[in-house]
């Protein structure tokens, strides 16, 4: 909630201070927001302190993800430990990461072109597909195995 409530914020402060066109047409507003600060002779140009920031944040997300994944595929591989899979699925993702998206025109090409039919895909239809099946499915008898 928080988060959303300084998302919010920081979207209003682009559309006042840049105006609405230019909040638009650019990639990363909110750093050309923090280029605009200046208070007096004392606190200028704050946008290193805004990118120190951000790459703090985007890291902790990353790691967060990360162990997500590392997480879930040792349960679905039914593996007591996850810590042998980090190494294997860090280097996947490494690799992964160059090849992807190369730079941020790429980025805005698949963003507008491929974007909604994977996420419709994989995000809305698969999930309801399995969904609906579950709902059919004949519930399974557990077994005790602790007689």
């Amino acid at each position: 909630m928080i988060g959303g409530i300084v998302i919010f914020l920081i979207t209003i402060l682009c559309v006042l201070v840049l105006g609405h066109d230019m909040t638009a047409r650019n990639a990363f507003p909110s750093y050309a927001l923090a280029k605009k600060v200046s208070l007096g002779n004392i606190i200028q140009r704050i946008e290193a302190i805004i990118a120190i920031i951000w790459f703090i944040t985007i890291f902790y997300k990353m790691i967060l993800h990360f162990y997500g994944a590392v997480l879930g595929l040792a349960q679905i591989l039914n593996l007591k430990d996850y810590r042998p899979l980090a190494l294997p699925l860090g280097m996947i993702l490494v690799a992964l990461s160059l090849v992807v998206f190369p730079d941020t025109v790429y980025s805005g090409i698949w963003n507008s072109t491929t974007w909604l039919p994977y996420v419709l895909t994989y995000g809305f239809f698969l999930p309801l597909l399995l969904l609906i099946v579950s709902l059919f499915q004949k519930p399974k008898k557990k077994i005790n195995i602790f007689k």
